[in-house]
Protein backbone atom coordinates (compact mmCIF):
# COMPACT_ATOMS: atom_id res chain seq x y z
CA UNK A 1 0.00 0.00 0.00
CA UNK A 2 1.43 4.05 -0.70
CA UNK A 3 1.02 6.30 2.16
CA UNK A 4 0.10 8.74 -0.05
CA UNK A 5 -2.90 11.36 1.23
CA UNK A 6 -4.52 12.75 -1.46
CA UNK A 7 -7.41 14.23 -2.88
CA UNK A 8 -10.80 12.39 -2.14
CA UNK A 9 -12.74 9.51 -3.94
CA UNK A 10 -15.32 11.74 -4.58
CA UNK A 11 -13.05 14.60 -6.23
CA UNK A 12 -11.07 12.24 -8.15
CA UNK A 13 -14.36 10.55 -9.62
CA UNK A 14 -15.41 14.49 -10.74
CA UNK A 15 -11.89 15.25 -12.06
CA UNK A 16 -11.63 12.34 -14.52
CA UNK A 17 -15.47 13.05 -15.91
CA UNK A 18 -14.27 16.77 -16.25
CA UNK A 19 -11.27 15.52 -18.00
CA UNK A 20 -13.65 13.38 -20.37
CA UNK A 21 -16.41 15.85 -20.87
CA UNK A 22 -13.69 18.39 -22.50
CA UNK A 23 -12.52 15.76 -24.96
CA UNK A 24 -16.18 14.55 -25.98
CA UNK A 25 -16.59 18.87 -26.41
CA UNK A 26 -14.08 19.00 -28.82
CA UNK A 27 -12.89 21.62 -27.46
CA UNK A 28 -8.99 22.06 -26.38
CA UNK A 29 -7.37 22.09 -23.02
CA UNK A 30 -6.15 26.01 -23.93
CA UNK A 31 -9.51 27.42 -25.79
CA UNK A 32 -11.27 26.16 -22.15
CA UNK A 33 -8.87 28.13 -19.94
CA UNK A 34 -9.10 31.01 -22.44
CA UNK A 35 -12.82 30.93 -22.09
CA UNK A 36 -12.30 30.53 -18.12
CA UNK A 37 -9.98 32.92 -16.96
CA UNK A 38 -7.82 29.43 -16.07
CA UNK A 39 -4.45 29.07 -16.18
CA UNK A 40 -3.05 26.01 -17.88
CA UNK A 41 -1.75 24.21 -14.95
CA UNK A 42 -4.89 25.55 -12.82
CA UNK A 43 -7.04 22.95 -15.59
CA UNK A 44 -4.41 20.23 -15.49
CA UNK A 45 -4.77 19.90 -11.81
CA UNK A 46 -8.40 19.90 -11.84
CA UNK A 47 -8.33 17.70 -14.39
CA UNK A 48 -6.33 14.98 -13.29
CA UNK A 49 -7.13 14.94 -9.86
CA UNK A 50 -3.96 16.50 -8.19
CA UNK A 51 -6.19 19.54 -6.29
CA UNK A 52 -9.26 19.91 -4.20
CA UNK A 53 -12.27 21.23 -6.37
CA UNK A 54 -14.13 24.66 -5.87
CA UNK A 55 -17.97 24.35 -7.14
CA UNK A 56 -17.70 27.07 -8.42
CA UNK A 57 -14.99 26.17 -11.17
CA UNK A 58 -16.37 22.68 -11.69
CA UNK A 59 -20.21 24.87 -12.20
CA UNK A 60 -18.32 27.11 -14.78
CA UNK A 61 -16.63 24.10 -16.65
CA UNK A 62 -20.30 21.97 -16.72
CA UNK A 63 -21.69 25.30 -17.98
CA UNK A 64 -19.51 25.43 -20.51
CA UNK A 65 -19.87 22.06 -22.08
CA UNK A 66 -23.34 22.32 -22.07
CA UNK A 67 -23.92 19.14 -19.20
CA UNK A 68 -27.66 18.90 -18.45
CA UNK A 69 -29.14 20.30 -15.39
CA UNK A 70 -29.47 16.83 -13.68
CA UNK A 71 -26.03 15.70 -14.21
CA UNK A 72 -25.00 19.15 -13.22
CA UNK A 73 -26.32 18.69 -9.89
CA UNK A 74 -25.06 15.35 -9.42
CA UNK A 75 -21.38 16.06 -10.05
CA UNK A 76 -21.90 19.26 -7.76
CA UNK A 77 -23.18 17.29 -5.40
CA UNK A 78 -20.35 15.44 -5.35
CA UNK A 79 -17.98 18.01 -5.13
CA UNK A 80 -19.54 19.91 -1.93
CA UNK A 81 -19.26 16.15 -0.16
CA UNK A 82 -16.13 15.67 -1.16
CA UNK A 83 -14.51 16.15 2.31
CA UNK A 84 -16.53 12.91 3.67
CA UNK A 85 -14.21 9.73 3.38
CA UNK A 86 -15.32 6.93 1.60
CA UNK A 87 -18.55 6.48 -1.10
CA UNK A 88 -21.18 4.37 -0.98
CA UNK A 89 -24.21 3.98 -3.46
CA UNK A 90 -27.28 2.20 -3.59
CA UNK A 91 -28.13 0.14 -6.72
CA UNK A 92 -30.42 1.69 -9.25
CA UNK A 93 -30.67 -0.68 -12.04
CA UNK A 94 -28.73 -4.67 -12.95
CA UNK A 95 -25.32 -2.84 -13.55
CA UNK A 96 -23.87 -2.45 -9.75
CA UNK A 97 -23.85 1.87 -8.53
CA UNK A 98 -21.23 2.97 -9.16
CA UNK A 99 -20.08 0.61 -12.49
CA UNK A 100 -19.03 3.48 -14.59
CA UNK A 101 -17.25 4.40 -11.62
CA UNK A 102 -15.39 1.12 -11.33
CA UNK A 103 -14.16 1.38 -15.24
CA UNK A 104 -12.80 4.99 -14.54
CA UNK A 105 -10.47 4.03 -12.03
CA UNK A 106 -9.65 0.88 -12.86
CA UNK A 107 -8.21 2.87 -16.27
CA UNK A 108 -6.07 4.85 -14.15
CA UNK A 109 -5.05 2.06 -12.04
CA UNK A 110 -1.16 0.69 -12.02
CA UNK A 111 -2.29 -2.71 -10.11
CA UNK A 112 -5.45 -4.23 -9.63
CA UNK A 113 -6.09 -6.87 -7.03
CA UNK A 114 -8.95 -8.75 -6.59
CA UNK A 115 -10.13 -11.40 -4.01
CA UNK A 116 -13.29 -13.39 -5.27
CA UNK A 117 -14.88 -16.12 -3.46
CA UNK A 118 -18.04 -16.66 -5.03
CA UNK A 119 -17.63 -16.31 -9.02
CA UNK A 120 -14.68 -15.82 -11.42
CA UNK A 121 -13.61 -11.73 -11.39
CA UNK A 122 -15.21 -9.95 -14.11
CA UNK A 123 -12.23 -9.12 -15.76
CA UNK A 124 -11.97 -12.29 -16.67
CA UNK A 125 -15.18 -13.77 -17.66
CA UNK A 126 -16.15 -14.91 -20.80
CA UNK A 127 -19.41 -14.14 -22.83
CA UNK A 128 -21.24 -17.07 -22.05
CA UNK A 129 -20.26 -16.96 -18.29
CA UNK A 130 -21.77 -13.32 -17.93
CA UNK A 131 -24.73 -14.48 -19.58
CA UNK A 132 -25.40 -17.94 -17.67
CA UNK A 133 -24.40 -15.17 -13.81
CA UNK A 134 -27.32 -13.06 -15.39
CA UNK A 135 -29.85 -15.29 -15.88
CA UNK A 136 -29.05 -17.48 -12.61
CA UNK A 137 -28.51 -14.38 -10.21
CA UNK A 138 -31.82 -12.17 -11.82
CA UNK A 139 -34.18 -14.92 -13.34
CA UNK A 140 -36.31 -11.90 -14.30
CA UNK A 141 -33.58 -10.61 -16.76
CA UNK A 142 -35.39 -9.80 -20.18
CA UNK A 143 -32.72 -10.41 -23.22
CA UNK A 144 -32.10 -6.89 -23.82
CA UNK A 145 -31.16 -6.18 -20.73
CA UNK A 146 -29.06 -9.33 -20.97
CA UNK A 147 -27.60 -8.67 -24.22
CA UNK A 148 -26.25 -4.92 -22.34
CA UNK A 149 -25.44 -6.95 -19.35
CA UNK A 150 -22.65 -8.79 -21.05
CA UNK A 151 -21.80 -6.04 -23.38
CA UNK A 152 -21.17 -3.92 -20.16
CA UNK A 153 -19.12 -6.24 -18.69
CA UNK A 154 -16.96 -7.48 -21.53
CA UNK A 155 -16.32 -3.71 -22.81
CA UNK A 156 -14.24 -3.51 -18.94
CA UNK A 157 -11.96 -6.02 -20.47
CA UNK A 158 -10.12 -4.16 -22.75
CA UNK A 159 -7.97 -2.48 -20.66
CA UNK A 160 -6.24 -5.85 -19.78
CA UNK A 161 -4.85 -5.60 -23.37
CA UNK A 162 -3.49 -2.39 -23.35
CA UNK A 163 -0.39 -1.52 -23.78
CA UNK A 164 0.36 0.13 -20.64
CA UNK A 165 -2.29 -2.88 -19.33
CA UNK A 166 -2.62 -2.67 -15.26
CA UNK A 167 -0.93 -5.11 -13.20
CA UNK A 168 -4.02 -7.77 -12.74
CA UNK A 169 -3.80 -10.38 -9.28
CA UNK A 170 -6.32 -12.65 -8.68
CA UNK A 171 -7.10 -14.93 -5.84
CA UNK A 172 -10.02 -16.73 -6.23
CA UNK A 173 -12.17 -19.40 -3.97
CA UNK A 174 -11.72 -22.84 -5.50
CA UNK A 175 -15.30 -23.33 -4.49
CA UNK A 176 -16.13 -20.26 -7.21
CA UNK A 177 -14.42 -22.58 -9.99
CA UNK A 178 -16.45 -25.78 -9.07
CA UNK A 179 -19.58 -24.05 -9.57
CA UNK A 180 -20.55 -25.11 -13.20
CA UNK A 181 -22.32 -21.50 -14.08
CA UNK A 182 -24.11 -22.76 -17.50
CA UNK A 183 -23.10 -26.06 -17.45
CA UNK A 184 -19.99 -28.11 -18.39
CA UNK A 185 -19.47 -27.07 -21.05
CA UNK A 186 -19.92 -23.33 -20.14
CA UNK A 187 -17.49 -23.62 -17.07
CA UNK A 188 -14.86 -25.76 -18.86
CA UNK A 189 -14.38 -22.64 -21.29
CA UNK A 190 -14.40 -20.41 -18.46
CA UNK A 191 -11.67 -22.13 -16.93
CA UNK A 192 -10.08 -22.41 -20.16
CA UNK A 193 -9.84 -19.15 -20.29
CA UNK A 194 -8.38 -18.52 -16.98
CA UNK A 195 -5.46 -20.86 -17.97
CA UNK A 196 -4.76 -18.43 -21.00
CA UNK A 197 -5.60 -15.51 -18.99
CA UNK A 198 -2.97 -16.53 -16.40
CA UNK A 199 -0.14 -16.93 -19.42
CA UNK A 200 0.25 -13.30 -20.24
CA UNK A 201 3.17 -11.27 -18.31
CA UNK A 202 0.58 -8.57 -16.38
CA UNK A 203 -1.87 -11.04 -14.47
CA UNK A 204 -1.12 -13.87 -12.05
CA UNK A 205 -3.63 -15.97 -10.68
CA UNK A 206 -3.92 -18.05 -7.47
CA UNK A 207 -6.61 -19.90 -6.19
CA UNK A 208 -7.57 -20.66 -2.43
CA UNK A 209 -8.39 -24.86 -1.65
CA UNK A 210 -11.04 -25.35 -0.38
CA UNK A 211 -9.11 -27.57 1.97
CA UNK A 212 -7.91 -24.34 3.87
CA UNK A 213 -10.94 -24.21 5.99
CA UNK A 214 -11.17 -20.96 8.11
CA UNK A 215 -9.29 -17.97 6.82
CA UNK A 216 -9.29 -14.25 6.50
CA UNK A 217 -10.67 -13.53 3.39
CA UNK A 218 -13.90 -15.27 4.98
CA UNK A 219 -14.84 -12.05 5.51
CA UNK A 220 -15.76 -11.41 1.63
CA UNK A 221 -14.37 -10.25 -1.68
CA UNK A 222 -12.48 -7.47 -2.34
CA UNK A 223 -10.77 -4.81 -4.95
CA UNK A 224 -7.76 -3.15 -4.13
CA UNK A 225 -6.92 -0.38 -6.71
CA UNK A 226 -3.24 1.36 -6.87
CA UNK A 227 -2.40 4.41 -8.92
CA UNK A 228 1.14 6.09 -9.62
CA UNK A 229 0.38 9.01 -7.90
CA UNK A 230 -2.91 8.51 -5.80
CA UNK A 231 -3.40 6.22 -2.67
CA UNK A 232 -4.87 3.41 -2.83
CA UNK A 233 -8.60 2.23 -3.47
CA UNK A 234 -10.61 -0.51 -1.85
CA UNK A 235 -14.01 -0.93 -4.09
CA UNK A 236 -16.70 -3.33 -2.44
CA UNK A 237 -19.78 -5.00 -3.75
CA UNK A 238 -22.47 -6.96 -2.19
CA UNK A 239 -25.77 -7.35 -4.40
CA UNK A 240 -25.47 -4.57 -6.77
CA UNK A 241 -24.73 -2.14 -3.30
CA UNK A 242 -20.91 -0.36 -4.05
CA UNK A 243 -18.67 1.24 -1.73
CA UNK A 244 -15.37 3.26 -2.28
CA UNK A 245 -13.22 3.24 0.76
CA UNK A 246 -10.13 5.21 1.31
CA UNK A 247 -9.46 5.55 5.06
CA UNK A 248 -6.19 4.87 5.67
CA UNK A 249 -6.81 2.01 8.77
CA UNK A 250 -9.36 -0.25 6.19
CA UNK A 251 -7.01 0.12 2.97
CA UNK A 252 -3.90 -0.90 5.69
CA UNK A 253 -6.51 -3.78 7.14
CA UNK A 254 -7.59 -4.70 3.16
CA UNK A 255 -3.73 -4.63 2.24
CA UNK A 256 -2.82 -6.96 5.20
CA UNK A 257 -5.61 -9.79 4.72
CA UNK A 258 -4.51 -9.40 1.23
CA UNK A 259 -1.27 -10.83 2.01
CA UNK A 260 -2.19 -12.98 4.46
CA UNK A 261 -4.06 -14.68 1.56
CA UNK A 262 -1.34 -14.81 -0.65
CA UNK A 263 0.71 -16.51 1.71
CA UNK A 264 -2.15 -19.67 2.43
CA UNK A 265 -2.88 -19.81 -1.24
CA UNK A 266 -1.40 -22.17 -3.65
CA UNK A 267 1.58 -20.37 -6.07
CA UNK A 268 0.49 -19.74 -9.71
CA UNK A 269 1.67 -22.80 -11.12
CA UNK A 270 -0.16 -25.40 -8.87
CA UNK A 271 -2.67 -22.76 -8.80
CA UNK A 272 -2.75 -23.76 -12.77
CA UNK A 273 -2.61 -26.90 -12.46
CA UNK A 274 -5.70 -27.71 -10.02
CA UNK A 275 -7.76 -24.97 -12.62
CA UNK A 276 -6.46 -27.53 -15.39
CA UNK A 277 -7.82 -30.50 -12.76
CA UNK A 278 -11.15 -29.31 -12.26
CA UNK A 279 -11.68 -28.66 -16.45
CA UNK A 280 -10.26 -32.13 -16.56
CA UNK A 281 -13.18 -33.50 -14.56
CA UNK A 282 -15.91 -31.51 -16.31
CA UNK A 283 -15.21 -33.20 -19.79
Amino acid sequence: MNGRVGVPVRVRRVSSELRELRLRSGLGAEEVAGALGFSMSKLSRIENGQRGLQADDVAALLGLYRVPAQRREELLALVRSGAVPNWWQVQDGRLPAMWSDVIRFEKEALAIRNYETMFVPGLLQTSEYVGAMGRGTQPDIGVDELDSLVSARLGRQALLSREDAPEFEVLIEQIALERPVGGADIMYRQLRHLMDSAERDNITLRVLPTSLGAHPGMEGPFVLLEFASHPTLVYLEHRGNSAFVETAEHVATTTLTLQWLRDIALSPEDSIGLVAAIAQGLT
